[in-house]
Parts: C-alpha cells; sequence; structure tokens
C-alpha cells in the first residue's frame, strides 16, 4: 500500500459540557497549530481486502488538501487510488476533484475482517432508531455540535464472499454540507462472538509508531482530544474523519446555469417555441413541439460534456440553444370549474416525455390537469448508450451529470412557457374554439413520478416557476442507495461488472460518480426544498408517496429524503405487523387541516416486504409482485393529489386508517 504524506501540524479542539466542539481551521487563532488529514496514496488505516486497498474508508478527509473553498478543503484523489477497469483505465477523478468535500448522502464504507453485524449489535434498516443507543458500535458524530446521526448499517450482499465483504454505513438524514464529521467503530465481535481488537493501524497511531508519522498524529489527535468526551479512555477498533461538500459546491454549477439562462428572457418573457401538432381524441388535447434553451454543453449531442468557465463553472456556448422537446396533454375545452390546472411532468428512469400521454397522467387530464414533459437529459431513452458507455468507463460519468445539469435548466424553461402570458398562451393550439386558454396562466405545479421523484426533488429546490411538487416513488442518493437496491439493477449491474468485476471496486466506483450525481438529484439539493431556500429561490411544498415494499424505488431512499426535507408522515402508517400505529424514525404526525411544509404517505398494495439488505425484492407474483406502478390511475389518491396541487393540503382519503389498496393501478 503507498504511504501518505500529511500537510499540516495539530487541530485544536474544545470540550464543552456534554458536547464534542471541534474547531475548524477557519476559527483557529493564526497561532494556533492545524492539522491537516491530507495524504498521497492510499489511507494506511485499512488493509485490505484483497486487490483493494484504496479510497477505504470512505469518505476520508485523508483524500482532501487545503484549499481556499467553504470547507477549507478541496477532494484530492488521485487516479492511482481509484479503481481500473479491464481494460486498465483507472477511473479520473478530474472532475470529482472540483469539490469542496464529500456527498451529503455518501455510504460510509470501510472493511473489518471477520466482522459479525449481528453480534456486534449493529442495527439495520428496520431499527433505525437503534443506532443511537448510548452503547451502539457504530456512532457518526458532528464534531462541531456533538450532535450523533441515525444511520442503518449492512454488510455488502453484493458480495456474496465474506472474505471480502465492506461494511456499508448509511446516514438516516442527508449530511449537514459543509460539516465535519467523525466514524467510530468500536466493541466489534467477530463470527465466532469473540470480540475484535483496536485495528493495528489505530494502536500504532496511538503509540506514535504509524508510519508516516504525521497520519498517525492526526488519528491519535482526533481519537484522544475531538472524541475524548465520546470514548474516554477507550480505544475504538478505527475512527476517521470527512467533511461534506458546501451547498455551492454541490448547486453551484446549477444555480450558475439558472443565472445565465434566465438573464436572455424577460422579467416575464419566455423562451421561442415551436408548435409541429396538435391533435385531440377523447376530449383530450395533445400538443407537441420544441423550444429553444441557452447551450451549456459542448454541443447539443446527448454525450456531451459541460463548457466550464477558469473558475470550473458551467458557461453559456455562446448563442447556441438546446431544441428541447415537450408533450403537453389537457382537456380540450374549459371544464366546469374553469380552466386546467398545469403541471410539469417529471418521467421515469431511461423513459421520454411522451410518459405524459400514458396512464400516469391520463386520469389527472379526466379531473382537469394540463401536464407537460420534456426529455429528462442524462437520463433519457437517448441517453441509453451513453448510460451503457459510463458504466464501462466511470471515468466518462461526468458527461450524465453534465447532461442532467442541463435538463434541469430545460424543465425550467418548459415551467416558464406554462406561466408567461406570452408563452403557450399566445398558441392557438393551447386555446378553445372561442379563444379562451384551456390552462391557467402562472399557476404552475409539478408532478414527478420515479426518476420524475428523484430528480425531480433537486429541480424544484431550484425552480421559481412553481412551487408545490408531488414525488410519486422518489428518494434519494442514486449511486450509493437506490441504484442496488433497484430491480431495474440488475440490467445495468451487468456492463459494469463487466468492467469493474472486483465487487468492492464497483461500490468504489459508485461513490465517486454519487459525488457527480449529487449535481442533478434529491441528495444534493433536498435539504433546500423545504426550507432554507437558495438565494432568490422559494421554498417549496412537497408531497412524497411511497409504496410499501417497491422493487424500483426503495422505502430507505424515500424515507431518507423525507426526513431530510423535515417531513410529517400520515398517521396511522401501515405496519404490517399490527396494523397499529407506527410512524417512521424521525419523522411526526401529519396535520391534514393545514398547509404542509413536506408530508410523506404510505401506501399498501399486499406488497411482502423489501430485503432488508442491499439487494432488490424478486419480482413474481401476486403479493411478490412489484408494486411500483400502482395507485397512479386509483381514484382517491388522483385525488388527494390534485387536492394537494390546489390547496396545499393533504387530505385525509383513508378514513384515520393506514392507508390499503387492492394490487393494481387503479
Amino acid at each position: 500500500m503507498a504511504g501518505s504524506q500529511i500537510r499540516g501540524l495539530v487541530v485544536a479542539a474544545l470540550i464543552m459540557g456534554t458536547s464534542v466542539v471541534a474547531v475548524s481551521v477557519a476559527a483557529t487563532s493564526p497561532a494556533a497549530a492545524a492539522l491537516s488529514a491530507s495524504s498521497h496514496g492510499c489511507d494506511v488505516l485499512v488493509p485490505g481486502p484483497s486487490k483493494h486497498d484504496c479510497l477505504l474508508p470512505w469518505p476520508n478527509n485523508a483524500f482532501t488538501k487545503s484549499a481556499s473553498t467553504a470547507t477549507h478543503l478541496k477532494l484530492d484523489i488521485t487516479a492511482a487510488e481509484t479503481p481500473a477497469n479491464k481494460s486498465g483505465v483507472h477511473i479520473s477523478p478530474t472532475y470529482e476533484d472540483q469539490g469542496d468535500g464529500f456527498s451529503p448522502g455518501s455510504a460510509i464504507m470501510t472493511y473489518i475482517p471477520g466482522l459479525s453485524v449481528t453480534k456486534s449489535g449493529i442495527v439495520g434498516s428496520t431499527d433505525v432508531a437503534g443506532s443511537l443507543a448510548s452503547n451502539s458500535p457504530i456512532v457518526i458524530v458532528n464534531l462541531k455540535t456533538g450532535a450523533h446521526v441515525a444511520y442503518f448499517a449492512e454488510l455488502d450482499a453484493q458480495n456474496p464472499n465474506p472474505t471480502s465483504q465492506l461494511l456499508l454505513i448509511h446516514p438516516a438524514t442527508a449530511l449537514g454540507e459543509g460539516q465535519h464529521y467523525a466514524v467510530v467503530l468500536r466493541n466489534l465481535k467477530n463470527t465466532s462472538g469473540v470480540a475484535i481488537r483496536p485495528a493495528a493501524s489505530t494502536v500504532a497511531a496511538l503509540n506514535g509508531k504509524l508510519v508516516p508519522a504525521t497520519r498517525g498524529a492526526y488519528i491519535k489527535n482526533l481519537i484522544k482530544v475531538q472524541l475524548h468526551k465520546l470514548l474516554g479512555s477507550t480505544t475504538p477498533y478505527m475512527a476517521w474523519d470527512f467533511t461534506v461538500a458546501s451547498e455551492m459546491s454541490i448547486a453551484g454549477p446549477a444555480l450558475t446555469m439558472r443565472a445565465q439562462a434566465y438573464k436572455t428572457l424577460t422579467s416575464n418573457g419566455a423562451p421561442p417555441f415551436t408548435v409541429s401538432s396538435v391533435s385531440t381524441s377523447g376530449g383530450v388535447r395533445t400538443v407537441q413541439g420544441t423550444f429553444q434553451v441557452p447551450l451549456f454543453l459542448k454541443s447539443a449531442t446527448n454525450s456531451s460534456s459541460m463548457k466550464l468557465s477558469k473558475a470550473g463553472l458551467p458557461v453559456r456556448n455562446g448563442k447556441l440553444t438546446w431544441p428541447a422537446n415537450f408533450i403537453c396533454v389537457m382537456p380540450s375545452t374549459i371544464q366546469a370549474g374553469g380552466p386546467a390546472l398545469p403541471a410539469v411532468y417529471g418521467h421515469g428512469l431511461l423513459g421520454d416525455a411522451s410518459e405524459v400521454t400514458g396512464g400516469n397522467f391520463s386520469d389527472k387530464v379526466s379531473k382537469d390537469m394540463m401536464g407537460c414533459a420534456t426529455d429528462w437529459l442524462g437520463l433519457d431513452d437517448n441517453d441509453l448508450l451513453n448510460v451503457i458507455g459510463t458504466l464501462s468507463n466511470l471515468s466518462n460519468f461526468h458527461t450524465t451529470s453534465d447532461q442532467m445539469l442541463q435538463g434541469i435548466v430545460n424543465f425550467q424553461f418548459l415551467g416558464r412557457l406554462i406561466n408567461s402570458p406570452s408563452g403557450f398562451a399566445k398558441s392557438s393550439a393551447f386555446r378553445d374554439g372561442s379563444g379562451h386558454v384551456l390552462f391557467q396562466i402562472g399557476k404552475c405545479t409539478y408532478v414527478g413520478y420515479s426518476q420524475g421523484g428523484i430528480m425531480g426533488a433537486a429541480l424544484s429546490a431550484i425552480s421559481n416557476e412553481w412551487t408545490r411538487v408531488f414525488l410519486g416513488q422518489g428518494g434519494s442518493e442514486y449511486g450509493g442507495l437506490l441504484l442496488q437496491r433497484s430491480s431495474d439493477w440488475t440490467q445495468y449491474q451487468s456492463y459494469l461488472g463487466a468492467a469493474y468485476p472486483n465487487l468492492d471496486d464497483q461500490q468504489m466506483g459508485l461513490q465517486l460518480a454519487q459525488l457527480l450525481w449529487d449535481r442533478g438529484e434529491a441528495d444534493g439539493y433536498a435539504q433546500h426544498l423545504t426550507s432554507h431556500p437558495y438565494p432568490g429561490t422559494k421554498a417549496k411544498q412537497v408531497f412524497l408517496m411511497e409504496n410499501f415494499g417497491d422493487h424500483q424505488v426503495a422505502n430507505v431512499g424515500t424515507e431518507i429524503l423525507a426526513r431530510t426535507i423535515g417531513a410529517t408522515e400520515y398517521a396511522p402508517a401501515f405496519t404490517r405487523a399490527s396494523g397499529s400505529f407506527n410512524t417512521s424514525y424521525g419523522l411526526k404526525v401529519l396535520n391534514q387541516t393545514k398547509p404542509i411544509t413536506g408530508a410523506l404517505e404510505m401506501w399498501d398494495f399486499g406488497t411482502l416486504a423489501p430485503p432488508a439488505n442491499n439487494l432488490a425484492p424478486v419480482d413474481g407474483t401476486g403479493s411478490a409482485a412489484d408494486p411500483h406502478d400502482y395507485g397512479r390511475a386509483v381514484p382517491l389518491i388522483d385525488g388527494q393529489i390534485i387536492a394537494f396541487l390546489k390547496t396545499g393540503i393533504v387530505p385525509d382519503v383513508c378514513g384515520h386508517a393506514a392507508c390499503k389498496a387492492p394490487p393494481g393501478r387503479g
């Protein structure tokens, strides 16, 4: 294993009351020495598993360097440290290294030979509250506030070989942007129930014998000074620290693009658009066409990367535009209740805008709504070949995340076409025979399912075109949590596995990708969705809905998103065991008489419980069938969604009982 070269001196810490408070580099006096965790090469803390001895533990400030950023750090991962594919090409960390910290939804990973999760008392996804027990064997602590972070943990079930399985620790809510955390592992037991001794690297660091000595001094300071109140004289198995990326490190590219794009519009203007077809069938008007969006990619192709300034932020590509497509569906005549309530619609994984014409929205049209969709750049059906290509060489994943960012701008401009009097309202395609506009101008909302719920959270957090957001089967953290728990992953994992056959390398590759994925999905933006909005942005009202046992978007991912946005939960929430009240960890009870900030509701369609680890449910029939699409045309559910979009209130449609419905879409 390569040695580490640490640049710096000592970290100061304050112990106040029962809280651990670490003084940041910025807060120390000029005379105070500051330790730097930075290293070149693999961290000496973890000596395995076989053929994979780098970038563990993860995330880890050993893979950072001092910098003039909001966190005073910048990622400093080198290609020599990253996994290589079968062609010998290491994942290039060029784009990841632009960040000033790690993902808010990082899967915390390390390797502990012989570890027994059960005998160590490590809690899984069914006992999140237990992770905060005073004797918990895993502790994630905020080094500034002393607060402990709830989590669930598991051995990597994607890897059937117990001698090389990684320990995966998932925070139960997004970690605070710009915050400094430590991970402590203690009182662990092996498969024979015997206590596991502290790691050799930990002992060496505390004895001043770890090589390089600078890394040993840093770890000794972390354990003996910063974690003293937690550990006292106890020696943990291992401890390390990491810093989460700052707000602007994650959202800066999208906010920069938004600002530049809207400068091309007048105060209430709309982008140019062209209607290519209009058809009416069964009382439904369908309008298709294109609209022009400022181009931030190097070219208007589905594999192009972003055009960047010298500062590394997106810049408009001259006066070039992306010809975004749109499809809108609406009642062909004005209904008794007035013009239709409009919504921008977000489609599912590797689908396209035509999804708005199918069963996912047709029922809403029948209830006097208009839906308008465009393709999710980066992850629409035109991107399939690029997605497969990036899985074979993760160095190119930035092309997917860059496309997602262009897509975020496209969706905002679609919302502007709905809201502006000089947008769709100008066209006869959106008017009845008497010239009246068929939809409510300026009343745009957002409706997204599945991928439209995951990426729609990011889109909504930076948009001012709507304030009410419905996310059906949405979730958080695509790469490190949702993918491997999805039945969709099997076919795509085959491409990743063919290129990166080492299963631990696959986990590491997905975590590197997540650093870029954050720029276009819920994980990177949820902390600003319902509260703490970005400057010049309105906070949103968000209604989340999940289907118990969902095969494609894991319930744990939906619930992490719900906790992060401060959602309240419908009660009594479903519980298969007794049918009694059981609110999910960290979620208070929803008040269904007042407008919400955020709300979560779970529906039971009789589906089997999902696996308690990072495996996908196995599709079958009956109770083993995938409920992912269920409920999208259930009249009670549709009525509830539309009522929320109109009023901001989530009415009770379950009769003060757990929400249940027969299997099927409607």
